[in-house]
């Protein structure tokens, strides 16, 4: 088991810029949340295992892949409400 070297939460603002849908998908656990454009989200964790590296992000063509290193991740919109997994799913 992974030594949790940091108990803080870490969050990590994810903003669509685009004009397209962007979809984003939380790891391990599968969630997809989809931005309209000018939209944003923020994925948090905490208790992290990996010291000062609370997330690793994969660009794919059609997604965004966000691994989070921590005991836990959730994400958010910007006031801090949750979001359910499948968020604007078209």
């Amino acid at each position: 088991m992974a030594r949790v070297v940091d108990e803080t939460v870490a969050r990590l603002p994810i903003h669509n810029h685009g004009s397209e849908l962007l979809e984003v998908v939380l790891e391990p656990y599968g969630r997809d949340y989809h931005l309209r454009s000018d939209e944003t989200l923020i994925v948090h964790t905490a208790g992290t295992t990996r010291e000062s590296e609370p997330f690793g992000v994969d660009f794919h063509p059609d997604f965004i892949q966000v691994h989070f290193n921590g005991a836990v991740g959730w994400v958010t919109g910007p006031d801090g409400n949750e979001l359910d997994c499948g968020h604007q799913r078209p």
